[in-house]
């Protein structure tokens, strides 16, 4: 006998960190990408790290707000290591990507 799937979507299984610097097409690309996922949005997360980019990514990620999990850090910046462990810090996953 198989057991229901309890979803806790408090807490998402993946959490899928995106470091960006400047680069707002591309951020843009891979975020439509996960709009594709054949999985549970509701399990999922994603945070994008702005590491200090001249212009905020904010309208990039707005435009996924109503399609995904998504949050926007801004941080100064500090290199995509950084910009990871920031992400990191926010994740509420179980597993990181």
């Amino acid at each position: 006998m198989t057991k229901p799937r309890i979803v806790d979507t408090a807490n998402p299984t993946f959490s899928i960190i995106i470091p960006t610097y400047n680069r707002p097409e591309i951020l843009s690309s891979c975020l439509e990408s996960l709009t594709k996922l054949e999985y549970p949005p509701d399990l999922f997360e994603v945070i994008v790290v702005d590491d200090g980019s001249p212009v905020s990514p904010a309208s990039v990620v707005e435009l996924f707000a109503k399609r995904i999990r998504i949050k926007l850090i801004c941080r100064e910046n500090g290199g995509p290591a950084a910009a990871r462990n920031s992400g990191i810090t926010a994740a509420k996953g179980k597993y990181l990507a």
